[in-house]
């Protein structure tokens, strides 16, 4: 239970720096993100502080998520990374978890590469369009089909219910670049953080100037690992780069042999390819899914066993070629008509 808490409460942390919930200054509403400028691309010059007896703007900032403004952006790259180590008597307990992303928002795709101490050989999950990539263990793939506009449907909790954010954090003149990207900088200390039980904390945060979104935050902390409750220091960082840069996400390798290897009904909907199996329902009526199938796989070069059998509602058809086989039932149900395709 304890490991499966370690895994779960960062991870929903870090899945947390993915999600936007709203930035802006003290008491007041965000500013709405205008276009930042391009990745890589000069930034201008740091900005000096007003003059004395001229009004200062913005002194504090309160931030209600690390990541909100990023929204608005056409693309980026982002970094997150936790570490814990333990300062319990006789403790030697250390965990790290990190995570990267990249975003690109239209034609929609992302990519998300999870490590860390509990999670024995990462996590890797591509999104691009209306297809999910799941790079699992031993390098297997799994590819599923999602709704259009569902962005990596795998929240473990909602971000308000683990992290929270800052208030009152100080402004530092002058401005300066981060990544390329001019920004106002901040610090704050444990009595801005609104969530954690803190005995100890120092931090700083950098906010662009043209957009309102967090371009680099970070923390060094002394309290509880909110697992195990075990004493400890805790350290953050979290970066976003490569802003409105060109950025070319493509399914990991492997996968596109797992989704294109035997022929795919054209309405197959609520697909999943995990290995030598894919799964998927169609729309069409079963005659014509088993007439597809008669025929493509004919048509591909496959032969049949002989061993295959067709009743009303089910099918089960049997295939060899250069010594690979590949059986495909067919299930009607209730107007639609459900796939398994298994092959080795």
């Amino acid at each position: 239970m304890i490991k499966l808490l370690r895994i779960l409460i960062p991870l929903s942390l870090l899945l947390g720096l993915t999600l936007a919930c709203g930035l802006g200054g003290a008491g007041e509403e965000a500013v709405p993100p205008t276009e930042p400028a391009p990745g890589g691309g000069e930034a201008p010059p740091p900005t000096e502080p007003p003059s004395g007896g001229a009004e200062t703007e913005e002194e504090e900032i309160s931030l209600s998520s690390v990541t909100s403004g990023i929204e608005g952006l056409d693309s980026y790259r982002s970094h997150f990374e936790m570490a814990f180590e333990s300062t319990a008597e006789g403790g030697a307990e250390h965990w790290v978890y990190a995570m990267d992303v990249e975003y690109v928002r239209d034609p929609f795709a992302q990519r998300l590469v999870m490590r860390g101490t509990d999670v024995d050989e990462g996590l890797e999950i591509v999104q691009i369009g209306d297809k999910q990539y799941f790079v699992l263990a031993e390098g297997q793939c799994m590819v599923t089909s999602a709704g259009e506009g569902d962005e990596m449907g795998m929240v473990v909790f909602e971000p308000e219910d683990v992290i929270g954010g800052l208030e009152n954090a100080r402004r530092v003149w002058p401005d300066e670049s981060v990544n390329g990207i001019l920004c106002r900088h901040y610090t704050f200390d444990e009595t801005s953080i609104l969530w954690g039980g803190f005995a100890r904390a120092e931090g700083e945060v950098w906010v662009a100037v043209d957009g309102d979104y967090v371009v680099k935050y970070t923390l060094h902390a002394d309290g509880k690992d909110p697992a195990t409750q075990d004493e400890g220091h805790i350290e953050w960082e979290y970066e976003i780069r490569d802003v409105n840069a060109r950025i070319t996400i493509e399914p990991p390798p492997g996968c596109e042999v797992a989704e294109g290897e035997l022929p795919i009904m054209p309405d197959a909907t609520d697909m999943t390819t995990m290995g030598g199996m894919t799964m998927y329902t169609s729309a069409s009526s079963f005659d014509d899914v088993l007439a597809f199938y008669q025929e493509q796989m004919e048509a591909d070069g496959w032969s049949d066993t002989g061993s295959s059998f067709i009743t009303q509602d089910n099918a089960m058809l049997s295939y060899t070629k250069e010594g690979r086989t590949a059986t495909i039932t067919l299930t009607a149900d209730e107007g639609t008509v459900s796939v398994i395709i298994m092959s080795e």
